[in-house]
């Protein structure tokens, strides 16, 4: 291993590399134009400078989603703030104590051992519980304000739903022309905007990147994705002695806990044990 021109030897590697920001396809980024991740500190700016924002819009339906909608619209009282999503509505997280058991280190073994079709149903049964849903107390609250502003004839927060953004071009006076497509119709509106908030998650990072030569060693399954055993090690070409573990990044083997920092400590203490076990067979 080389870092900063220094080379390591090792017996073992452990690999947490994160998840990035994703944003659409085709999406360029600017100082009008920004992810999530970067809000607060760009509103931060926007205030600190005296920037005027009459309209700011975000793109997405989760839980990030709303709290970025939320917070534009409380930082900025005299601004449009419009909420872009191809839903009908947000969808209430589901943290019923039934459904939350899906992060126990029982169910990871459960999903694991299951096949890749059952893997699938699973997945996609429980990602209410983490994915593209927001707290029922934000989700009341904002329609409750929607609500409110209906009455009073003054609608500063609306709701563009069942819809997309389909092009995003930039103005002399560094404002953004946005088209919105209304899917149910394929009518297509364009809105003046002073910001555009990318709210569209994350996505777990390529540790292969990080291997470089090492990563030829990484066996793969037959949809090209890292095969990994259930203590989170990498299945490598069987000339490889050394361990590679995965803090994270696992979750098509390992299911939605792979991505909660929530579950980190656990997975660090199956990796330990591995790592015992393994130093313990090479003693013996």
């Amino acid at each position: 291993m080389v870092c900063g021109g220094t080379t390591y030897r090792t017996r073992d590697l452990a690999v947490a590399v994160g998840l990035e920001p994703h944003v659409p396809p085709g999406a360029e980024l600017s100082e009008r134009v920004g992810h999530n991740g970067q809000l607060l500190p760009g509103v931060e700016k926007l205030l600190a400078e005296g920037e005027p924002v009459r309209r700011a819009v975000v793109l997405g339906a989760g839980q990030s989603a709303a709290e970025s909608v939320d917070c534009l619209y409380r930082s900025f009282p005299e601004a449009e703030v419009c909420a872009v999503f191809s839903k009908y509505g947000y969808t209430p997280a589901d943290d019923s104590p039934f459904a939350n058991r899906i992060f126990d280190p029982e169910a990871v073994d459960v999903y694991f051992g299951s096949p890749s079709e059952v893997k699938q149903s699973l997945f996609d049964y429980h990602r209410s519980t983490n994915y593209s849903v927001v707290d029922m107390e934000l989700i009341e609250s904002l329609y409750a304000t929607a609500y409110r502003e209906k009455v009073t004839g003054r609608e500063r927060l609306r709701f563009l739903n069942v819809s997309r953004i389909r092009e995003v071009g930039q103005r002399a006076d560094n404002a953004l022309d946005i088209t919105v497509e209304y899917l149910p119709t394929g009518v297509e509106r364009t809105m003046v905007a002073d910001l555009l908030v990318h709210a569209t998650g994350y996505r777990p990072r390529d540790f292969t990147t990080l291997l470089g030569e090492a990563a030829k060693v990484c066996l793969r399954d037959d949809g090209d994705a890292i095969r990994v055993t259930r203590d989170h090690r990498v299945e490598t070409a069987p000339d490889v002695t050394a361990g590679i573990y995965l803090q994270g990044g696992t979750e098509h083997t390992h299911g939605l806990t792979s991505t909660l920092l929530s579950t980190t400590a656990i997975r660090a203490g199956e990796i330990h044990r591995s790592l015992l076990a393994r130093q313990a067979a090479r003693s013996g």
